[in-house]
């Protein structure tokens, strides 16, 4: 629940710098980082309980997208080009894997 709703905050906010407003840029950062930490989390705990596929998937999602974010800078606004379309696809992924761990963690061995 944590990661949709902070997944959705991002997206929110991704989509206002997107439109110009530089200002909503930290809270991008924040809400988008929070989200990379929550999975990678789930994706340790999954590693513990021996699923290791989705525990690797997480991890790698996990690192990927603020690598990608990251690679937006310097932002040109109003311009969509091929990483921040891969970054907002890798977003949505993203909120997917964590509702994955999270079943894969609660599933009996």
């Amino acid at each position: 629940m944590l990661v949709r709703a902070l997944g959705l905050a991002a997206l929110v906010f991704g989509a206002l710098v997107w439109t110009g407003r530089a200002q909503y840029l930290g809270a991008h950062f924040v809400s988008g980082f929070v989200v990379a930490a929550a999975v990678f989390v789930l994706a340790v705990i999954a590693l513990t309980k021996s699923r290791v596929i989705p525990g690797i998937l997480g991890v790698l999602f996990a690192v990927l997208l603020p690598v990608v974010g990251l690679k937006q800078l310097p932002l040109t606004f109003h311009a969509l080009g091929a990483i921040q379309l891969a970054h907002i696809v890798l977003a949505l992924a993203v909120i997917g894997v964590a509702e994955s761990l999270f079943a894969a963690i609660r599933r009996p061995r």
